[in-house]
């Protein structure tokens, strides 16, 4: 199996669907390997948000990377933090195809205000394996830095993980 899908790592994060047939139909075996994925994952989370949330610590790069890296669709995860960047939630806002999300600013801004976060951080995914950043994607970090500091949010960082790595958008020197 791990063959089948090229390492451990994709291996966990395949879906049910794909694995099903390289079990023999087996459910429980299915079953089995999803729940110790979702075991991982909440340990890996439980580690890296238990502190302030600053993109480049190490805790939080392996967790996103193991809960984003093999997804085969494009998603927008963002965490809102307090003025202290303490985790107030974490939340998939947006999905896409695997090579694009369609998603505006505002629905960022308007569960960030929602929350009375003082602060982002947004983490994306590219599922063709390098993390390097798109025009699409600065663009997008753009307008959103832009609408949040005119209501006093503020976006602390902009990640993207792939299988690849990860890049880190400067979202001060966003063009």
């Amino acid at each position: 199996m791990i063959a089948a899908f090229g390492g451990i790592a994709p291996t966990m994060a395949a879906t049910p669907a794909r694995l099903l047939p390289l079990v023999w139909g087996n459910d429980r075996a299915v079953a089995l390997i999803v729940a110790h994925r979702q075991a991982a994952l909440a340990a890996l989370r439980e580690r890296a948000v238990r502190r302030p949330i600053v993109a480049t610590r190490y805790d939080l790069l392996r967790y996103l990377h193991q809960c984003m890296a093999f997804d085969g669709e494009e998603a927008l995860r963002v965490f809102f933090v307090n003025a202290r960047r303490e985790l107030i939630a974490e939340e998939v806002v947006a999905r896409g195809g695997p090579a694009a999300i369609a998603v505006e600013p505002r629905v960022v801004i308007v569960r960030a205000l929602a929350l009375a976060a003082a602060g982002i951080v947004l983490v994306h995914n590219h599922p063709g394996g390098d993390p390097t950043p798109s025009a699409a994607d600065r663009r997008f970090t753009r307008r959103l830095t832009l609408a949040a500091e005119c209501l006093g949010i503020e976006v602390h960082d902009h990640l993207i993980v792939a299988r690849d790595g990860h890049h880190r958008i400067d979202v001060a020197m966003v063009d």
